[in-house]
């Protein structure tokens, strides 16, 4: 594993308005992640997992004064909107609990989709020949012209993979890729996760659980706001 730093969350400070009162998610949280590394974030519920992600991934912006991400040591919110949206989409694969796959387009379609947003230079042809060919990996070959309503949910999950690859990021990020899935379909999951991982992709998954945290290289853990590393399992 190489030892330089890709991805830096800086003193990330988030806070949402409900109503009236001020909800404060994170505060001063920091982290590391270093080339080719599987860094787990475990949290409860609530303290803040999906935020964290979010701002890493250039999905939603920090605090004013809160902090800064940082990809291979450059700001990623200084930039202008275009820039991080062409961030978000090259640098970033984002895989979520609920797939997010949009019913009316095929699977193929689906997944083609990042390659073709914003000023990605990749071809249609290419696109779908990249799509295709991560969909056949990941044994989804037949189902190439299926809507999202036809498959199991494990297959839309893997579906939701190679979306979050045919532009082939540098990191992915997995918003509790298993949680919507029974346990045997999520551990197929995970060892696509783990295969991918041992590729040489970097990944950053959250979770609350912490028998998939043990397969990542490094867990720490998002508590009060704050990253404790390493992670203390206590509750």
């Amino acid at each position: 594993m190489s030892s330089s730093i890709i991805l830096e969350g800086k003193n990330l400070k988030k806070t949402y308005e409900l109503g009236r009162a001020k909800v404060q998610v994170l505060l001063n949280a920091s982290l590391q992640v270093m080339q080719g590394e599987w860094v787990t974030i475990l949290g409860s519920s609530g303290s803040g997992k999906s935020t964290i992600l979010h701002l890493l991934g250039g999905l939603d912006r920090p605090d004013v004064d809160g902090g800064d991400v940082l990809f291979h040591g450059e700001s990623v919110w200084t930039r202008s909107n275009k820039q991080i949206n062409h961030y978000r989409n090259t640098q970033i694969g984002f895989v979520f609990q609920f797939y997010h796959l949009l019913p009316e387009l095929t699977v193929l379609e689906n997944t083609v989709l990042p390659a073709m947003i914003g000023s990605h230079s990749t071809s249609t042809s290419s696109a779908k020949d990249k799509a295709t060919s991560l969909l056949e990996q990941f044994g989804l070959g037949h189902r190439l012209q299926h809507r999202p309503r036809e498959l199991s949910g494990g297959e839309r999950q893997r579906a939701a993979i190679a979306r979050a690859l045919v532009n082939e990021p540098s990191i992915l990020l997995a918003d509790e890729p298993t949680g919507n899935l029974d346990e045997e379909t999520g551990n197929e999951i995970l060892d696509v996760l783990a295969q991918l991982h041992q590729d040489g992709l970097t990944v950053v998954l959250v979770t609350h659980n912490v028998e998939i945290a043990a397969m990542g290289n490094r867990s720490v853990h998002l508590r009060h706001g704050a990253i404790e590393q390493p992670a203390t399992l206590a509750q």
